[in-house]
């Protein structure tokens, strides 16, 4: 997710990497908090791929920085990154956070391409929401009442999400 933020906030601002962690910070601070030891790579990935392009610039203070841009590929692979999103790619426990984040940055997306990332999210999560429940009625799956709780408390996330589409 790391990239699609980076390249969405990008899409936005002229940033230097430092910059692009506080504004994720600040505009993503509900939905996670990366550090530079996961900024620092993925923007290096990214300028590889031709995504982003880099400028030394100078600070009003005199300080020399490396000021990063989207690149017309970077625009285009942030998009496919958001219409090919599989948001268990870490692990099933992220994928309401990975929606959220998607549905954060859909405003890039024409209103077609923001449909078929709203219909593959929906998808996601009608399969994680059924995974759940199917779990938590399996007769060979002891539950402590707490864990059923949790469980339930992803359950509600979950349709509230849906019901939000």
């Amino acid at each position: 997710m790391s990239e699609i933020v980076i390249l969405y906030i990008l899409c936005r601002y002229d940033a230097s990497i430092y910059k692009i962690s506080k504004i994720m910070q600040e505009m993503f601070f509900a939905f996670l908090k990366p550090s530079l030891g996961t900024i620092n790579p993925a923007v290096k990935k990214l300028i590889k791929a031709g995504c982003i392009d880099v400028q030394d610039k100078m600070s009003q203070g005199g300080m020399a920085s490396k000021m990063c841009s989207i690149t017309p590929v970077g625009r285009k692979h942030l998009k496919n990154l958001l219409l090919s999103l599989d948001l268990e790619v870490n692990h099933p426990a992220h994928i309401l956070n990975n929606a959220r984040i998607a549905l954060f940055c859909a405003d890039i997306l024409e209103e077609k391409e923001k449909a078929e990332l709203i219909k593959n999210i929906k998808n996601h999560l009608i399969l994680y929401k059924g995974r759940t429940l199917e779990a938590l009625n399996s007769p060979y799956l002891i539950l402590s009442d707490e864990q059923k709780k949790i469980s339930l408390t992803k359950v509600d996330e979950t349709e509230k999400i849906l019901e939000m589409l």
